[in-house]
């Protein structure tokens, strides 16, 4: 542990999170977090020496390996659907300005500085390994600020936050300029267990003929581990398409040629492409609308890019979604 790397990886997940503590006993620390993975994180930190211990409005209190610190939080860079990830911007004791991030490693492997392309390629490496395995994970990167820098920021940042006309868009603005080059520190991983009787449920359903829509921001590794638990992708499937076309033009020809191939007797040259959406967001499970032949069955896996691009006003003739 004596690694300032391995370090660097636990402090940023004692300090970048929403969480609060509380001391039901002494010496016994409960997290009460947005979200279970935060949780976790949080929980993690603290089985390896650095434990969130308490939160204001304007500081983070952590202990780490054995020595308290308090941390002056500066902002905080909140996550949402768009943004796909959280910033905090912290002063240590020892005067040090620092931005900590996680987020979808998509979106922050975009916003890391040429330093960051060996440890990049083995993070890779370890992310499709999780995803395969069917874990959640997270990128995590820092970032070292100039204060004279800062101080104009959080300048900009404070008129943005009280303003009265597009707040959030002039946020959004002052969010993107400070979140990048930034450094690479790792990634987490979290087992991602279903509920009991999930599986179960979905396939009564299904057999009910009732449309099932499953919501995750998984990368496309987990998305088919998932839709395998949960008996919406199955091994007896004949063929699973997987769409990943980065325009318009090419997810309609891979959705036109999964529907030769699945029932190309009914297919018409058209653009009458009805299909329905079983499995959507960062990745999609959908089937044809229309019966097909005998006893077989498909799976089609849709990326979040194309996704988009899909779900776009110019492709509403494209398919419909029920």
């Amino acid at each position: 542990m004596g690694d300032p790397s391995t370090h660097e990886f636990f402090r940023l997940l004692a300090l970048c999170h929403t969480a609060m503590s509380e001391e039901k006993k002494p010496g016994e620390l409960v997290y009460q977090a947005q979200s279970p993975d935060e949780g976790a994180l949080v929980t993690a930190a603290r089985n390896f020496g650095f434990v969130f211990r308490s939160r204001t409005p304007e500081t983070i209190t952590v202990v780490e390996m054995g020595v308290t610190k308090v941390y002056n939080l500066l902002a905080i860079l909140d996550f949402n659907n768009e943004r796909k990830r959280m910033s905090v911007i912290v002063q240590s004791p020892e005067g040090r300005l620092t931005l900590y991030c996680k987020g979808a490693d998509t979106i922050v492997y975009e916003l890391l500085d040429h330093s960051s392309e060996g440890l990049k390629e083995v993070t890779t490496d370890h992310l499709n390994e999780f995803a395969g395995e069917g874990l959640r994970t997270l990128v995590l990167a820092y970032k070292d600020l100039d204060k004279v820098y800062f101080a104009d920021w959080k300048s900009r940042h404070h008129e943005a936050s009280t303003s009265l006309d597009n707040r959030e868009e002039k946020l959004a603005v002052l969010y993107e300029e400070i979140e990048k080059e930034l450094k690479l520190i790792g990634a987490s991983a979290i087992e991602d267990k279903l509920q009991d009787g999930v599986p179960q449920t979905i396939e009564t359903l299904t057999r009910a003929d009732i449309k099932i829509w499953v919501l995750t921001g998984d990368k496309q590794e987990t998305a088919e581990n998932i839709g395998y638990s949960c008996n919406m992708l199955q091994d007896e499937m004949k063929e699973i398409f997987i769409i990943k076309g980065s325009s318009p033009e090419e997810v309609e020809e891979e959705l036109r040629t999964a529907r030769r191939r699945m029932n190309p007797d009914s297919f018409m040259d058209n653009y009458d492409i009805k299909v329905q959406i079983k499995k959507c967001s960062k990745q999609s499970q959908v089937i044809p609308d229309d019966e097909l032949k005998g006893e077989e069955t498909y799976g089609i896996i849709i990326n979040g890019h194309s996704l988009v691009r899909d779900m776009g006003a110019d492709s509403k003739d494209l398919y419909t979604a029920h």
